[in-house]
């Protein structure tokens, strides 16, 4: 586990809690434990923590999204020998309330200490409702203390993109709007048939003003709040700057 000063030390140079650095560093872990697994080959990274640690967002995350094609019981077997390798450095962390469904298995990555006073609490998702349309290898590079540095499977930042679209459509998360104006700032291009054949989940289709429109009547409010915690102090007024910063980048 890391040190109280590497700790402090990293919490300083990102410009975050420390409960933000101890909960990226059990995140990077379980990455690269995940992905240490043969049967990690058909497991996709995506989402926000993937645009943060293989993307340099400058944005934080609290949670751990994949599209798996294994099913719910080898993908607990997975898990199992996941969270051993990660007792053997971190021995408090626990996996707990593994669910499955139709559409997904969910769990939560959880850590406490006696010095702590709420648990760290990491949300896992892995989606069995979709095959990813594409997928690449990426080296998690990262200032922490993991070596190798781990070769993670993702979706592509088209396809990723396409999903923070749908999300936006189907939810009022500011991180959803920060996301996509970081991958459009990033000279991610919007594949338009990706995104219709991922709203096609829905039995829906999404246009350009339909969007535009979406982002139009977000609440700024629940924007800057949603935002705020997930973002370096340095960055926090890019809160209230997002939605044209987005809708300058649609045009």
């Amino acid at each position: 586990m890391l040190s109280k000063e590497q700790i402090r030390e990293l919490a300083q140079k990102f410009a975050i809690d420390e409960f933000s650095v101890i909960r990226e560093y059990l995140q990077i872990l379980f990455l690269s434990e995940l992905y240490e697994q043969k049967e990690s080959s058909k497991i996709y990274f995506k989402g926000g923590t993937a645009l943060r640690l293989l993307l340099n967002s400058f944005r934080f995350s609290e949670d751990l999204d994949f599209t798996s094609l294994r099913t719910p019981d080898e993908l607990k077997k997975i898990l199992a020998r996941v969270i051993r390798g990660i007792n053997l450095i971190v021995p408090a962390a626990e996996l707990r309330q593994v669910k499955t469904n139709i559409n997904s298995l969910t769990g939560f990555l959880k850590y406490k200490t006696d010095e702590m006073k709420f648990p760290l609490n990491i949300h896992l998702e892995f989606s069995l409702r979709e095959k990813p349309l594409t997928e690449k290898d990426i080296v998690l590079e990262t200032l922490f203390p993991v070596s190798p540095y781990p070769v993670i499977k993702c979706l592509s930042w088209e396809e990723v993109l396409a999903e923070k679209i749908r999300a936006l459509m189907h939810r009022a998360k500011g991180r959803d709007l920060f996301d996509i104006w970081y991958l459009l700032s990033k000279g991610t291009e919007i594949d338009w048939i990706m995104t219709d054949k991922k709203m096609s989940f829905y039995k829906e289709k999404v246009t350009r003003e339909d969007v535009f429109s979406k982002i139009s009547v977000f609440d700024q409010k629940i924007l800057k709040l949603d935002l705020g915690k997930f973002l370096p102090l340095s960055q926090r007024k890019i809160a209230v700057h997002i939605k044209e910063m987005l809708m300058e980048k649609l045009k």
